[in-house]
Parts: C-alpha cells; structure tokens; sequence
C-alpha cells in the first residue's frame, strides 16, 4: 500500500473513535503501559510501517473549572472552558508566566527563580501560590504555551488491521517536586476518552526515514525495550503479511526489554506465535530479573559474531525508544561489536547510515 497525500494535519485532525484500551503489563508490574486500537478509514488516513501518529490530548476538565475559578474570565464561561480544555497547556508553566508574575508583583518575585521553585507545578497550584496577585484568562493564555499533540510511533500494520491503527504507549505518572505530575497525553488516552465516542483528535506523521527494506528479502534487527516495541510490532506483521501472501521474505530478529518477564513482556503471546508461525528470533532482557541489571545492549554483545554476520549480509539494524540513555548505549555496542570483528566501526556504521541500513526512531 502507497501513502495517498494526507489530507488530515494539525489544523484539521482527523476525528475518530478509540476502540480498544488496554493495560499490557499485568498484576505486579511498577509500569503502566497501554494498547490502544483506533478507528480509522483506509479512504480518507491511511499510513505505512514506520509511521507515527499525532494524538491531540485535552486537558482534566475538573483541573480546568479548578482554574477559571480562580482568574477572571474575558469571554463566556464555556467558551473559556473549550480553549482552556484543548488550547493551553495548564499542566506546566512557561517563563512567560513567570516573567509576568514578576511583572506583577513589581520584582517582590523573580521569575528565575520560580522557575526552579515551581519546578513540576501546574497552573493552578501555581497561581493559588499568589493569591495575593489577580490574573485574567487572556494573561494566562497568552503567556503560557499552547497544548500540543503527541507524536506516537504506530504499532500496527494496516494490512494487518484494515481501517485500524493501533500504539502502545506508556502512561506518565511522576513526582517532580513534590507535585504529582500525569503526562497530558498518555493520561487522556488512558483515562478520559471514552470508548467509541468519535471525540479523538489524530492524524499521521509520515515518516520516511524509518522503513522497511524496499528488498523483503533482507534481514532485519530491530532493538526496540519498552515502548520502542511498537514500530518493530508493525514492521513483523507487515512482513508475516507478505509471507502469508507467499513472498520470500527475510528473517526478522528483535531485541526486547523491559523490568520483570512475570509481568512487563509486552505481547509476549502475539511475538511467541510469530516465532513458531514465522521464524521471528527474539532475544529478550529483562533487567529486573538477576542480581545484576541486563539490558537490550548487553544482549547484543552476547550476539555479537552473529549480529555482525547479519549486517555483512546486508540487514538493516533498526532502534526505537530512549534518546538519552538506551539508544546511545545501544550504538555504543554496535561500535563495539563491529571493532570486536576487525573493522573500522566509524567508517563501518557511516556507510550503514549514508545506505538507509541504520534507523533510529527515538524520543
């Protein structure tokens, strides 16, 4: 299937149902992870592996009445409910807010230092903080930013799932600062759209960085813990599709972690049946499991003669997850692997990225 041109974007989303939220960690697990299916109409959105898809999340509607209790309100009390529920994002503050309380309080507070003090906070605890001070809602408004819509890596394949996409995404539940802080997004998902309401904002990211061998006979190696699962689940099933349709297709070999096996392998019964169907290799660290923590990347130094073999084969070596950490310790061990089999690693891993044969997808 080729994209046909997006017709839906961030000023015109795409409105749809949710149809099927369910947590994938079970009883015991510290994570919070969920698998959403999405209506979708192969006629008017469609997408490929690789694709991501724009959530436009709403802000807790008892946290937004909380707040327009508390400032003056330039327009009606429901027009004010709609732009602070989908407009402005009420969760975290801006400088601009700051720079505007000091403002307001004539310098008694610098705004540098709120913002280390009110670190985590959101608008409402932020503005009960200066009870003292009164904000209108065009103050508030203007100096906060503006609630944007979460990118998301697709976990589907819509041959797979016709007129369906679907993610998996982990929800946010943190304290930063002593304040409780919920991911706008993953929570709106979560726990305030209602199944088969037709109220989800969407529309698709493409992606074409991120794809599939145009040959489907290449081998692939997908590092994907978590989350970062969600592509890789897409990519398999597009390429059991093409099996089932009786094409030579290469083998596909993914590397999955998460804490505990019991508890947080993510689609662990659909990725087994792959195995025994399909021939999917699965190479699994959980690093909650032993004494000492095992990661995807120490998995793959334990692979390392056969990943080597398969890249000089011509696989294309794929990660989708953590920026910070995770995908930069998951190219440190491809560097190492490629100098542990006697070659130049910068020279070695420059020319898989300059042929598309390294893919990263991280956030």
């Amino acid at each position: 299937m080729a994209h046909t041109a997006q017709k839906y974007n961030k000023e015109n989303p795409f409105l749809t149902d949710l149809l099927v939220n369910i947590k994938l960690n079970k009883e015991g697990s510290q994570k919070d992870t969920r698998h959403f299916e999405i209506k979708l109409k192969e006629d008017e959105i469609n997408y490929l592996p690789g694709d991501a898809l724009y959530v436009c999340p709403e802000n807790d509607p008892n946290l937004v009445k909380e707040l327009l209790s508390l400032i003056t309100l330039e327009h009606s009390q429901e027009a004010e409910f709609t732009r602070f529920t989908k407009e402005i994002n009420i969760t975290r503050a801006s400088n601009k807010l700051f720079k505007l309380i000091e403002d307001k309080s004539s310098g008694a507070h610098k705004a540098a230092e709120l913002t280390e003090k009110f670190n985590g906070y959101n608008l409402v605890n932020i503005i009960k903080s200066f009870s003292d001070i009164q904000f209108t809602s065009n103050e508030i408004a203007e100096n906060s930013s503006k609630l944007q819509a979460r990118a998301y890596s697709i976990a589907s394949s819509m041959r797979a799932h016709p007129n369906q996409v679907d993610l998996c995404i982990a929800r946010v539940d943190e304290e930063i600062n002593g304040q409780k802080i919920l991911g706008v997004c993953s929570n709106y998902l979560s726990s305030r759209v209602d199944l088969n309401s037709t109220n989800l904002r969407v529309y698709v990211h493409v992606n074409e960085k991120f794809r599939l061998p145009a040959d489907k006979k290449t081998n692939i190696i997908m590092v994907g813990p978590g989350t970062g699962i969600a592509p890789f689940r897409a990519f398999i099933e597009e390429r059991n599709c093409d099996r089932d349709a009786g094409e030579q297709v290469g083998k596909d070999w993914l590397f999955f972690g998460d804490q505990r096996a019991a508890y947080d392998y993510l689609y662990q019964e659909e990725l087994e049946s792959y195995k025994s169907k399909y021939g999917l290799e699965i190479t699994t660290a959980f690093s909650r499991d032993q004494a000492e923590k095992v990661y995807v990347q120490n998995r793959m130094k334990e692979n390392s003669k056969q990943i080597f073999d398969w890249l000089e084969n011509g696989a294309h070596f794929y990660v989708c997850g953590d920026a910070r950490r995770m995908a930069k310790d998951v190219d440190l061990a491809l560097h190492e692997i490629i100098r542990e089999n006697g070659k130049d690693a910068e020279a070695y891993i420059k020319n898989l990225k300059e042929t598309n044969r390294y893919s990263r997808d991280v956030y």
